[in-house]
This record gives structure tokens, C-alpha cells and sequence, in this order.
């Protein structure tokens, strides 16, 4: 999740001259990784003197500048980079950022949701509207997705591009058997795919961007683990039923309100989440969300020193992401946890699940 510098690249402008400019880029990268932001920028500018129609070194520069807190001269960049390419996202995503720090914030409130018009499953473009705007934002990019959805689904569209008329709506049934309650899904009005057909990382997006808005409603979270329903979810006579009806697998919620209060509390709690997961529901990822202070064990981030990117008593959620073909976990960090109005949504970065896992391997 942690924010990548490195992008598509124009063609060149002569032979040679590409290459050039690759290898400035591919130095800058290096250098911004290292954390050595003035170096990055120097690199970057090479690279657009070799290749100045060249769309991502703009946006490369612009963010190693933010880091370097020349907000001016980062806005410069990103604006140059959205003329050279008017559909490159994160020309915009700099941008924005560029306006927040500037304290412009209605604009880059506006510049955010551009961009997210362009890729509404970007977490790091959703995270900062949520902190320039709070819920009004989710409530506008949600009515952005309906009237996306309206669109797609007509049928001349979907000839077009050979796609199904209508998306079938969420059930909001849970599945007969022992699975879990389930509640609508969260993914996008127009997007679409069901549950069912989402990779375990855009699955995980969806869970972000549900949690949220949980977070921003109510001021604080209640510790779950979400499921990824499958074709199989609820046992055969539930797979026919929802075949016939059109109606697409629900998401399965498993309560953990006190599975982290001690170890205890957590060894009673995953053979049961275990049974849900393989049981009748059949899930094909799961994923945890839970805020850090309500984590009394295992505290996983104690005593790391400098493997834990942040202050010890910074709140966030946890999200440990958990399927069988692998596991990821990310820390979105987080102010003002209980206080509604309060509430400001910090960085996401991504964290080792071996080192800071809360739940031990669920798919095994």
C-alpha cells in the first residue's frame, strides 16, 4: 500500500534518449526508496531533460518534492504531468496531495475525487479524501458509482462490450448451514464484479473501504473478520437457489469482539473462525480489521524498534489479509479513534504478516 514512484513511460523521444532517461528514473527510484528524496529529484530531473514529454518523471518529481516539503514546485510538476497525460492518474493523486499540504483543501478535496472517478479501488486515493472530506466523501464518490452503474448496465452498453445487462443484486440472506450472518456486500454500485470474482487483494480493498466508512459513522470499530463468499458459499441448495434467482453470494462477517483480549480469548477463537472459513460457507480469503488499542494481545508490534514504522501508542487498523495462496497485512494510521468528528485517517504501510500477524494462518 505504500505509495509507488515508479510508472508507465512515454515512448521515446529519439534513439538513445530513452534510455537515458530509464536509467535517471530507475536512480531516482532507488534513491527515494532509500529515503534520499533530495537525490531522487535530481535524478527525476535528469530524466526529464532527457525525456521532458515524459509524464511519469513529472509525477515522480512531484512526489519526491513533497517529501522534501516544496510544495510549490510539487504542484508545478503535477500539473505538468496532467497536461502530458490527462488520463494518468496519479498526476491528480499529486496533485491533490500538492493542494492539502497547501491547506487548499475544498480543492484537493475536488482533484481526489477526479482521480477516483478514474480508479475508484485505489486505497491511497480513498484514504486521503476520507481525510480531507470524512463521510461526505464516501456519500459522493457512492453517488459517482450509482449513476456509473446506471450506465453500464443498459443493455446497448452491454452489447458493446459483451458484458451481462445488470449485475444481480447482494442477498441479504445469510446461507442455510453454519455459516456466518452476512450483510450486503461493500463493493461498488457499478462495478461489475461480484464477490465471488474478486482476486483476495481486491477483496481486501473492498473490506478497507467499508471499514472506513464504519469508522467514520461510528467513531470507533468492532473487531471482525470478513469472508469472501464462493460459488459454494451456503452448500449446493443454496448455490442452485442463487443461481436461479440471480442473486449473488453474500459476505460473511465473524464477530471477534474479544478475541484479542487475551491469548486465552484468541486460541478459543480460531478453531472456530477455522470452522466458518472451510464449513458450509466455503470462504476464498478472509480478511481481519481491527483498531490497534483494542489489541491487547499479541501485540506484535512491541519491541520491534525500527521494523515498526510508527510511534508505539499510534492507533490505526490492522488488516491482515489471509488466503491459500498467501497472506498480507497493512496498518492504516488513525486519529481521534472515538471521537466521530475527530477522526483524521493517516498513512497505510505495509507490514510483514509474519511479523506482525495477529491471527496465525487460517488456510492451511
Amino acid at each position: 500500500l505504500s505509495m509507488a514512484v515508479a510508472g508507465q513511460q512515454s515512448a521515446p523521444n529519439g534513439p538513445g534518449v530513452a534510455a537515458a532517461g530509464e536509467a535517471d528514473k530507475n536512480a531516482g527510484n532507488a534513491h527515494f526508496k532509500s529515503g534520499d528524496f533530495l537525490k531522487a529529484a535530481a535524478c527525476y530531473t535528469k530524466a526529464i531533460k532527457a525525456e521532458p514529454d515524459n509524464h511519469v518523471y513529472y509525477s515522480n518529481r512531484a512526489q519526491a518534492f513533497l517529501k522534501l516539503n516544496k510544495v510549490s514546485r510539487a504542484l508545478e510538476d503535477a500539473d505538468k504531468c496532467i497536461e502530458l497525460a490527462p488520463q494518468f492518474v496519479k498526476g491528480y493523486h499529486r496533485r491533490a496531495l500538492a493542494l492539502a499540504a497547501l491547506e487548499r483543501k475544498e480543492e484537493a478535496g475536488d482533484m481526489c475525487m477526479k482521480a477516483c472517478e478514474m480508479d475508484p479501488s485505489n486505497r491511497e486515493l480513498i484514504q486521503l479524501g476520507v481525510t480531507l472530506r470524512g463521510k461526505q466523501f464516501v456519500a459522493e464518490v457512492a453517488a459517482i458509482r450509482k449513476a456509473r452503474a446506471a450506465a453500464s448496465t443498459a443493455p446497448a452498453a452491454a452489447a458493446m462490450v459483451g458484458a451481462p445487462a445488470g449485475a444481480p443484486a447482494q442477498s441479504t440472506q445469510p446461507p442455510t448451514g453454519s455459516a456466518p450472518p452476512a450483510m450486503p456486500a461493500p463493493r461498488p454500485e457499478g462495478k461489475r464484479k461480484a464477490l465471488t470474482d474478486l482476486a483476495p487483494e481486491e477483496f481486501a480493498t473492498e473490506i478497507i473501504r467499508t471499514t472506513l466508512g464504519d469508522l467514520l459513522e461510528n467513531g470507533t470499530l468492532e473487531p471482525r473478520v470478513y469472508m469472501q463468499p464462493s460459488l459454494k458459499t451456503g452448500g449446493k441448495e443454496a448455490a442452485k437457489q442463487r443461481k436461479k434467482s440471480g442473486e449473488a453470494a453474500p459476505l460473511g462477517v465473524f464477530q471477534a469482539a474479544r478475541a484479542f483480549d487475551s491469548p486465552e480469548t484468541l486460541a478459543q477463537c480460531i478453531p472456530a473462525l477455522r470452522q466458518q472459513l472451510k464449513g458450509e460457507f466455503k470462504a476464498q480469503s478472509a480478511a481481519l480489521a481491527v483498531l490497534k488499542s483494542s489489541v491487547a494481545f499479541p501485540r506484535t508490534w512491541s519491541n520491534k524498534g525500527a521494523k515498526w514504522p510508527f510511534a508505539e501508542d499510534c492507533d490505526g487498523i490492522f488488516m491482515q489479509l489471509e488466503h491459500p495462496g498467501g497472506r498480507s497485512m497493512w496498518f492504516t494510521a488513525i486519529e481521534g479513534v472515538g471521537k466521530k468528528e475527530e477522526i483524521k485517517v493517516g498513512d497505510t504501510t505495509s507490514l510483514d504478516p509474519e511479523q506482525f500477524g495477529l491471527l496465525p494462518k487460517l488456510f492451511q
